[in-house]
């Protein structure tokens, strides 16, 4: 049976979307603000969540096939198989005409990516989590205010803002003016590994694991099959990353991801990188709202 992320977690209701963790109201610009994250994979869900939590109505969207890996700290698959969590807060399948009732009960709506969404849900700030890379965005036709995260945004021409994702001293920095670091290609060191530790599909064909989030595998072990080609796991450490067998499948297309600091890691809570991340998010939408309630600020 493929692993399903939504097993993976226990979760309790969420308060409304206008109460704060804490139970107290939100600020009243809160509760009228609504925010579009693109991009449900890690990052983009992390943006979401801490959001969520705040008291800032969001939804997210995605691709039709979401491919994302790191499926227990995504709501990607809320797409794929109607709810998703992630932490306490549960991602729902939407429409953009049933998008609004479900930001009301505390849950989030995930769509399916269309221009179409911003003309019917008309969303004053608008989150890049698509991770482009430097191959341009469309999100400035999307909404008055964008944030772009990581490579591919520049702050003053294709966005408001731009947050820093690279691993490293800057990590979670807001840059109003200028770019992100370039994309190097290569993964963000773990536990001593970087490339290794990211597995890539040999085939085209139908995929089917052997293995589950939080598994401690051996170098060498099968994971799964895409047709008659097997996936191996090149290092030892926890599986932490594996796309849903829904997804149809492509040669080279990134799978799996092995986590070689083994059993002390919780694949099922926001990792550090995206928590710093969707926390530098919140910033530059606190410091938006700040400049439009007070020009010259």
């Amino acid at each position: 049976m493929p692993p399903k992320t939504t097993s993976t977690h226990e979760h309790s209701p969420a308060p409304p979307a206008a109460e704060v963790a804490t139970g107290t109201q939100a600020p009243a610009v809160f509760e009228s603000l609504r925010l579009w994250v693109r991009g449900a994979g890690e990052l983009g869900s992390a943006v979401a969540l801490t959001m969520r939590r705040v008291g800032i109505g969001v939804f997210l969207t995605d691709l039709p096939r979401p491919l994302a890996i790191r499926r227990p700290v995504t709501f990607s698959d809320a797409i794929l198989e109607g709810l998703s969590a992630v932490e306490d807060i549960q991602g729902v399948r939407a429409t953009a005409q049933n998008a609004p009732q479900i930001i009301s009960t505390g849950q989030i709506p995930v769509l399916e990516d269309s221009p179409v969404i911003a003309r019917q849900l008309a969303p004053q700030i608008t989150v890049d989590a698509r991770m482009l890379k430097g191959s341009g965005s469309d999100s400035g036709l999307m909404s008055p205010f964008i944030i772009g995260l990581g490579p591919g945004f520049t702050a003053g021409e294709n966005c408001g803002a731009v947050v820093e994702t690279r691993r490293g001293h800057n990590l979670g920095r807001v840059i109003w003016s200028g770019s992100a670091q370039p994309d190097t290609g290569i993964p963000g060191k773990l536990g001593g590994e970087t490339a290794r530790r990211v597995i890539y599909a040999p085939a085209e064909g139908a995929l089917k694991w052997e293995v589950d989030f939080g598994a401690l595998v051996e170098s060498g072990q099968r994971l799964g099959t895409i047709d008659s080609h097997e996936i191996v796991a090149p290092i030892a450490g926890l599986v932490r990353g594996l796309i849903s067998p829904l997804v149809p499948m492509a040669s080279g297309l990134k799978i799996a991801d092995i986590d070689p600091r083994g059993a002390t890691v919780d694949y099922r809570a926001v990792s550090d990188k995206a928590s710093a991340v969707s926390r530098a998010v919140l910033e530059a939408v606190l410091v938006h709202l700040r400049r439009e309630l007070q020009p010259g600020a």
